[in-house]
């Protein structure tokens, strides 16, 4: 840089008359020597990283009736809601939206010690009981995905209960698009989305906590091809680290829900048990459902309702072809990095990020002297969901228990403040990276923060910017 370049961009070009005449590489040394002593307020200071983290307990709206107006997946074809909102679990009077709300909400506070411009000091505090290591100085500005959980009396009193929890964008009652949940974490273009959700009952092989993750486009790709007639044996699916897919019902193979599933993947149909496509139960182009970089541009309904063969909005799985935007994306090295492989063997930065934060939260109950034997990481939920599916964020998408199995119902009503302590602890590892101390604990996360600099683009964009258009 050019002696006057420094002085223009300090704001004090005044100066530079006094010494034009002077040769720059004698006076650029000791010049700026002066101008930091006197003004080091003006010169750029390196900051401290700065996180963008999304807390986005599940559900929150109702599942009311009708379809046409409390419904969630707005077809822009054909303008109607296409599938239910979904509640979310319940057992008497407890309730998933309620209980994952108060969780993440307790989360954020914890959090909210680590925002910009705030002393650190009492997070550091917390971090003393799980590492003897000096923590690392970062910064995160926590979200939450939506607002506290709505009850059926306020239902009642409101047009459209569910537009603050919808996943997908929706039109008002003046027929105006407004974004939904995920149009709306995009927006914040975060780092890290940690979903967190319980169901009600769960496989008998499913013990503790488990993540629920996305595979890799070149598994669901290999389906694709086997569907079409171009790969005939299946040994590319029993070779995988994929066999946990998630089973509906046991109506079906593990490997015919894998194909379902591709096939929803690809073309927006389910398959049937004859391995032919459900006509009827059309689910839509998901990733035309909201507001993010990789959506078709406008008009594409106009092609896609006649779903021409041949396109990416084909109904035949056999002449459907992955292009566009979205496709590309889905190709990306970047998605490879999310959904393959990785610190876990497989599920990419996604599984280990939904398995570390499981570990903080044992270590956590732990370190209250609350272990139990069924409280432990837990067999992942392998399928095309949607949250860990429909963001640029790594996805720590976790089902934190199940309400019809009592242990489960005693830590998520009477220990909510010690899995929302070990979910901040796990999230500041996760980004600035934490040696446990109790080196004797079963479950013992292993404090390795992710690798974010691979998801560089160009120049200061991420592939997290590059989930918006803004």
């Amino acid at each position: 840089m050019r002696i006057i370049d420094v002085i223009k961009y300090l704001g004090i070009e005044t100066y530079y008359s006094a010494v034009d005449r002077l040769q720059e590489r004698r006076v650029l040394v000791p010049l700026c020597i002066i101008l930091l002593l006197f003004n080091p307020e003006r010169y750029p200071k390196k900051e401290f990283p700065v996180f963008r983290v999304v807390l986005e307990p599940g559900h929150g709206g109702v599942g009311k009736h009708p379809l046409s107006l409390h419904g969630d997946r707005f077809d822009a074809i054909s303008g109607e809601y296409l599938d239910y909102f979904k509640e979310g679990a319940s057992r008497g009077d407890l309730h998933e939206a309620a209980i994952v709300y108060a969780i993440a909400h307790k989360t954020k506070k914890y959090l909210q010690f680590l925002a910009p411009g705030v002393d650190n000091s009492r997070f550091f505090k917390l971090l003393k009981k799980y590492s003897g290591d000096m923590p690392r100085r970062i910064n995160i500005v926590t979200y939450m995905s939506r607002k506290k959980s709505i009850t059926d009396r306020d239902a009642r009193e409101l047009p459209d209960p569910n537009a603050p929890y919808r996943l997908f964008d929706y039109p008002d009652q003046e027929d105006t698009m407004q974004p939904g949940r995920l149009s709306r974490i995009n927006a914040v273009r975060p780092h890290l989305v940690v979903s967190l959700h319980l169901a009600k009952n769960a496989p008998r092989d499913f013990e503790g906590m488990n993540p629920v993750i996305v595979p890799s486009f070149e598994i669901l790709h290999k389906g694709l091809s086997y569907l079409k007639g171009e790969i005939s044996g299946k040994s590319f699916y029993y070779n995988t680290s994929h066999l946990e897919w998630f089973v509906e019902s046991e109506t079906r193979s593990d490997f015919d829900w894998f194909l379902s599933d591709t096939s929803l993947y690809f073309t927006g149909y389910p398959l049937k048990k004859s391995s032919e496509p459900a006509r009827g139960d059309f689910k839509g182009y998901r990733y035309n459902m909201i507001q993010w970089a990789y959506a078709d541009a406008p008009g594409w309904r106009y092609p896609a309702q006649y779903h021409m063969p041949g396109t990416r909005y084909s109904a035949s799985i056999r002449d459907f072809e992955p292009e566009g935007k979205f496709w590309v994306r889905e190709r990306s090295p970047y998605e490879r990095y999310r959904r393959d492989g990785g610190n876990e063997g497989f599920g990419g930065d996604n599984a280990y990020a939904s398995y570390e934060i499981v570990r903080y939260i044992l270590y956590s109950l732990h370190v209250h002297n609350d272990d139990h034997r069924l409280q432990k990481p837990g067999k992942s939920y392998i399928s095309t969901w949607i949250m860990p599916l429909h963001v640029n964020a790594i996805c720590a998408f976790i089902e934190l228990g199940y309400l019809n199995r009592p242990r489960d119902r005693f830590i998520l009503t009477h220990k909510q403040e010690e899995i929302a302590e070990g979910i901040a602890v796990g999230i500041y590892s996760l980004l600035a990276g934490l040696a446990p101390q109790d080196t004797k604990f079963k479950y013992l996360p292993r404090g390795k923060k992710l690798e974010l600099d691979k998801y560089q683009i160009e120049g200061d964009k991420t592939y997290f910017d590059a989930v918006s258009d803004d």
